[in-house]
């Protein structure tokens, strides 16, 4: 098994990279572009690993690299000259682990080829590695990371919703009574708004990236935590998802002063679509209550329409999603200290 490893900011994309990502069912938060573009300033670097075999690809990983920085600032890390820690992990990526290999690779096999990537990443990062740390790790993938002297946690979990009706009407009779009448309030008040423009659309060319980037850094800064840093989304990522024939963008602007108030992005899929980014101003930021659940009424819309099997809801807001239909997805984080990389 070959190992390579790419710095996306740096290096081209290899070209059998999007064949394997269309052909393994992968969704546009794989695609090449996106990723690099969400390094564009980034104090977060993304190291990607391609395994290859006799076969083609067979395995992937995604992750960023952080170095000291102070609180919100932009540093880029700087190896071997600072203590560095890998996040496996990737922007707009919270429903599993950042890895996708070969289906018909064995556990032996993906457990060989995690050391392998631990070992290529002490190398590449130099002495300053301090830590591996596998975020978002379902009860499956966690016997691939997890090992003696590893630090083991619980993680905020993910959210998945199987669809086995065929329109939000099949939807909302699932959910209770109160969330039934709140969410048909909630869609009515938002279609009877005079001031409020929604638009559901796929390659939008009518929405600014850098307004994107800025509301998304205000909601970002929201979550992230210590234990949990979130790098901002740059322009740049924002600009090539609105280029893209497979992501969805829904969002919400006040007519009176065309101001964006909110939005989300669908990473679409045939099978499993990725509800991904939410961002919206707070009312006391002149934004508006209730677009969050509206905008869930709009997306479980758009993925039945596409034939959509499960949607994937990500992390956040989980007693929310669990009244709206979703199934929660217990996750886990593994840091490795150096000295316990294979």
């Amino acid at each position: 098994m070959k190992l390579e490893l790419l710095h996306p900011c740096r290096d081209l994309e290899p070209q059998d990279w999007e064949a394997y990502r269309i052909k393994q069912g992968l969704a546009a938060v794989w695609a090449y572009d996106i990723i690099r573009g969400s390094s564009q300033g980034s104090w977060a670097v993304p190291l990607l690993a391609v395994f290859r075999d006799a076969d083609g690809i067979a395995g992937l990983i995604g992750s960023v690299y952080l170095g000291l920085r102070l609180p919100r600032g932009s540093r880029i890390p700087r190896p071997r000259r600072e203590p560095i820690i890998l996040d496996v992990r990737l922007p707009a990526h919270s429903n599993g682990p950042t890895w996708h290999f070969r289906p018909d690779l064995s556990p032996q096999h993906r457990e060989e080829m995690i050391s392998q990537f631990e070992g290529a990443v002490k190398k590449e990062l130099g002495w300053g590695l301090a830590a591996v740390v596998y975020r978002m790790v379902t009860d499956e993938a966690a016997p691939l990371v997890t090992r003696p002297g590893a630090l083991v946690r619980d993680s905020p979990g993910s959210s998945s919703m199987p669809i086995s009706w065929s329109g939000v009407d099949g939807w909302l009779a699932t959910l209770s009574k109160n969330r039934r009448k709140t969410l048909r309030r909630q869609m009515r008040w938002v279609e009877e708004a005079a001031d409020l423009a929604v638009v559901t659309g796929r390659g939008r060319t009518d929405l600014d990236p850098a307004e994107l980037a800025a509301m998304n850094s205000l909601h970002t800064a929201r979550l992230a935590s210590a234990l949990d840093p979130r790098a901002d989304l740059p322009p740049a990522y924002f600009e090539r998802l609105l280029g893209r024939e497979d992501v969805i963008f829904i969002s919400y602007h006040d007519t009176t002063s065309s101001r964006l108030l909110a939005y989300t992005v669908i990473f679409d899929h045939p099978d499993t679509p990725i509800s991904a980014t939410w961002a919206a101003l707070r009312p006391e930021e002149g934004g508006r209550q209730d677009l969050y659940f509206d905008c869930h009424t709009r997306i479980v819309r758009t993925v039945t329409g596409n034939g959509a099997k499960t949607l994937l809801g990500g992390r956040g807001r989980l007693d929310i999603k669990r009244s709206l239909g979703f199934d929660m997805v217990p996750m886990k984080v593994v840091a490795v200290p150096r000295w316990k990389l294979r």
